[in-house]
């Protein structure tokens, strides 16, 4: 044997290292599927999650949004005082209690209120209550709350053509 032969290698050998050639395209391809079935079930996950809208009418919002800002400024001027005492045992039993006041910190009575519980992140759950007026500017209402969790509470009160709005998140323990 000459010094610039190399050694035969065994047929099995060279066989062996043909058959691994031939799976290199394979694994290539079978890589790409692995990575269009990932990026299917994520963009699935994301259209059957919550949206990021929070209002069914954006556009026409959008608007009226100078009317939004005069009435904030309506209701400053007002200067009413709302306080918004929520307790929730657990989920099936909350209770929503929120005082009035007006200018001077005196009771405000005879107004019609109302509560609107939200669930920030997931559609369907929303629900609305009349507050029943309990005396000294008090207005009281239970409220069965489906899930656990955060929710938006959004109290309305009007009085003699006036209206007051307070938004407040709130938690509901499991």
């Amino acid at each position: 044997m000459t010094e610039h032969m190399l050694p035969a290698t065994p047929r099995s050998a060279d066989e062996a290292e043909r058959r691994a050639r031939r799976l290199y395209p394979w694994l290539f391809v079978a890589f790409f599927v692995v990575v269009a079935a990932v990026n299917g079930i994520m963009i699935a996950v994301a259209l059957d999650t919550f949206t990021g809208v929070t209002t069914a009418h954006p556009y026409e919002e959008g608007v009226a949004y100078n009317q939004t800002i005069a009435a904030a400024r309506a209701q400053e001027k007002l200067g009413w005082q709302v306080a918004i005492d929520f307790a929730a045992a657990d989920r099936g039993s909350a209770r929503l209690a929120v005082t009035v006041r007006d200018r001077d910190g005196k009771p405000l009575t005879g107004a019609a209120l109302t509560g609107r519980f939200i669930r920030p992140t997931r559609e369907g759950f929303d629900s609305e209550v009349t507050l029943n007026e309990t005396g000294a500017g008090r207005y009281e209402a239970a409220s069965p709350l489906a899930l656990p969790g955060q929710w938006d509470v959004v109290v309305t009160a009007t009085r003699d053509g006036a209206s007051y709005q307070k938004i407040e998140r709130v938690f509901v323990p499991e």
